[in-house]
């Protein structure tokens, strides 16, 4: 019987914070000089897959060999899409930060160590912006923080599934090549 070894992130311990807030001022990011006031906000959207996870602080807990606060500073990078009052859409980067501080499962330290990932989300109820200034009102911020590691799967593998021959074939192709085996044979490690 042969094994097959697939590698993938185990998640060791997760948790979801939400934080909500009644208005959130951040910079409104780089406008173009031609950006004529008064500005409308036509949707702000974050990019989970982008969120970064920095000024990671682990701290064990001394009543809990296997759990540690974890402290940092998640950013979620947005998309703004805004109109002026020329009609002209454009589209400005900025981002959100919220710092976090958390219990969570870390693992005993292992040749191959874990990771700690974040993903974050928001959901407002309106946007306004000038020319300094991104305001988002009633703001909710989702944020997924994941200890993972890499884990081997060892999975049995019972040979090739079947293939069905070719019939009627109407190319002159070499005799060996239409007899050749489509899989290696004997044992494979």
């Amino acid at each position: 019987m042969n094994r097959v070894v697939v590698s993938v992130p185990r998640v060791l311990d997760n948790a979801m914070v939400v934080t909500q807030d009644a208005q959130l001022q951040i910079p409104v990011g780089t406008l173009p000089a031609t950006a004529t006031a008064p500005l409308t906000v036509q949707s702000v959207q974050a990019n989970a897959t982008e969120t970064q996870m920095t000024n990671i602080t682990i701290t064990p807990l001394d009543n809990n060999s296997h759990c540690a606060r974890v402290t940092g500073t998640v950013t979620i990078p947005l998309t703004t899409t805004i109109t002026d009052a020329n009609a002209t859409t454009f589209q400005t980067y900025t981002s959100v930060s919220k710092n976090l501080n958390i219990v969570l499962f870390i693992p005993e330290p292992t040749a191959f160590p874990y990771t700690i990932t974040a993903e974050g989300a928001i959901g407002f109820n309106n946007a306004t912006a000038t020319t300094d200034t991104l305001t988002l009102n009633y703001l909710t911020i989702k944020i997924l923080v994941r200890i993972t590691a890499v884990s081997d799967l060892l999975i049995p593998c019972y040979g090739y599934a079947p293939v069905n021959n070719v019939e009627n074939n109407q190319y002159n192709e070499a005799q060996n090549f239409l007899t050749q085996p489509l899989f290696p044979r004997g044992k494979i490690y």
